[in-house]
Order: C-alpha cells, then structure tokens, then sequence
C-alpha cells in the first residue's frame, strides 16, 4: 500500500512543471511521513480499543488530542465516566522542537545507547534510525518519527519499559560513563560470556541487554536497574 500511494505520489509529482528532482523528493517524502503518522495514529487507537479503559483512550488523547479518532475516543472517554485528557500536540515530523530541544533529545538517545550518528540538532537518517530501534525496545510503532509524548518521554529521562526501579537516576549515572560502541560491545560480550544472554554483541543497548544487565545485577546483589555504574563496568570488561 506505502508503494502505491508513493508511486502515485510521484508520478503526480511529475506532472507539475517545472519541478526538480529534490522538489519531487521533498512532496514524495512528505506524503510518505504523513501515512506514517496515520498509521502512528490508527495503531494508537485500536489499542485504545482492545483495551476499552478509561485510561487507554486517555491516554491516545496525549498523543493524539487531535487525531483522526479523537472524536471518539473523546466519547468514549465520557461514556468512561471520565473527562478528555489533555496534551501537547503531537509534533509528528518533529517540526515543533526548537534546535535544543532536538539535541538534547539526539544526547539521550545516544547515553541510552541508540547512535544518532551526530548531536547537531538535526534529524538525518542516523537520528531516525536511533528513534525507530528506541521505540522497538518500547513496543511503539517504529515510524523514526517522535509524538509529543515520545519527545517528551526521552527529554525527561523516563524509562517506561525498563528493568527495575530507580532506573531514571541510574541512566544518568550511566550516560556520565560516555561509553563508546566499542566498550558497549565488550560489555556485551561480558555478560554473553557469563551466562547473560543480550541479544546480539552491537555496541547498542536495546532492551536485550537492559535486560541481560538487571539480571546479571540481581545475581551478583546489585540493584536490579538494567544500567551500570563504573564498578559494574569494570567488573564486566574484566577478563
């Protein structure tokens, strides 16, 4: 269905003159972000649906306030007997983020493990491939594009779908280590090697080796956060 409506996109981009090759690039890249973000908005509401609580519709209202099914889940929320939540537009394409804002959010990924490629503000397609592995490992739609509360959850520093507790402060503890890919890979290995299955030996820490880290941490009567203070680091790199 994307290649059709991108073939169709093109070939419509093509009958406009004159138009360059960037231009039709731009329309063509456009449209393809746009039926990302309606597929975003169509997942985010059947799941508001299976689950049919006042909190599931809630809470497609934060990201969605006006989506293509906010109407309804606005009903259903008072059908709930509750009242619409509120929220920060959804920013879709990112177009909302001040340059800071867009830094500080490629920062986070990147002390989270998920390379931007870069900290410049700018959402090239090293930042996009970090966003979309960061909302695999939380069971979102990988679209590489951010809603407001995904935005807002990375520049906050919450860890929703993460090992343990205390996880928050424990990230920032591990983000000030700056690990590079390579210490990442040999920490991953270490844990492989005792027994502590990550996923994949990448330099990335999705949720495999968040995992693998709180379990290696409860073994050894650690806090069972699923980050890694210097100590832990050096324990792991040790052979």
């Amino acid at each position: 269905m994307v290649r059709t409506m991108l073939s169709s996109a093109f070939a419509a981009a093509l009958m406009i003159a004159p138009v360059q090759a960037q231009d039709v690039g731009d329309i063509v890249g456009g449209i393809a972000r746009q039926y990302l973000q309606q597929e975003h908005d169509r997942a985010a509401f059947a799941q508001a649906q299976n689950a049919n609580t006042l909190s599931a519709y809630q809470s497609y209202l934060r990201q969605f306030p006006n989506g293509m099914y906010a109407e309804q889940a606005r009903d259903r929320v008072q059908r709930l007997g509750g009242t619409p939540a509120t929220g920060s537009q959804p920013v879709g394409d990112t177009a909302s983020l001040s340059a800071q804002q867009r830094a500080e959010i490629q920062r986070r990924l990147s002390a989270l493990g998920y390379s931007t490629s870069g900290v410049d503000g700018n959402f090239g397609p090293g930042t996009r491939r970090a966003i979309a592995l960061w909302q695999r490992d939380r069971n979102y739609a990988q679209t590489g594009t951010l809603s407001g509360a995904q935005a807002n959850e990375i520049l906050r520093g919450t860890a929703s779908g993460q090992p343990g507790s205390g996880a928050t402060g424990a990230a920032q503890t591990e983000a000030a280590l700056s690990l590079s890919r390579q210490q990442r890979a040999t920490i991953q290995a270490g844990l492989t090697r005792r027994g502590f299955d990550t996923r994949g030996v990448d330099g990335v820490f999705g949720r495999g080796t968040r995992n693998a880290i709180a379990a290696w941490q409860r073994a050894n009567d650690f806090s069972a956060t699923g980050y890694l203070t210097a100590q832990q680091v050096q324990r792991l790199t040790a052979r």
